[in-house]
């Protein structure tokens, strides 16, 4: 097994408001562009893609759920 290198995913600060519509465009273009280099991270260390895919799904999903569970208790 090789040595696991470091890899540093760089993702811009948004240019656009909270409260501007074009925002929620901005954030897909730019975390996509940082989820598939994560992707491609990951297989490059071995993983295969669908079960780094369907991870990735799972802890997205858990933390959507947490993100619910905290505004209700608010």
């Amino acid at each position: 097994m090789e040595p696991h290198l470091p890899t540093t995913i760089q993702i811009s600060a948004p240019q656009h408001a909270a409260n501007n519509p074009y925002r929620v465009i901005e954030g897909e273009e730019v975390l996509s562009v940082a989820f598939r280099e994560f992707v491609l991270t990951a297989v490059a260390a071995g993983w295969k893609e669908p079960e780094v895919a369907l991870t990735l799904a799972d802890i997205a999903d858990d933390y959507v759920m947490a993100l619910a569970r905290r505004a209700a208790a608010n």
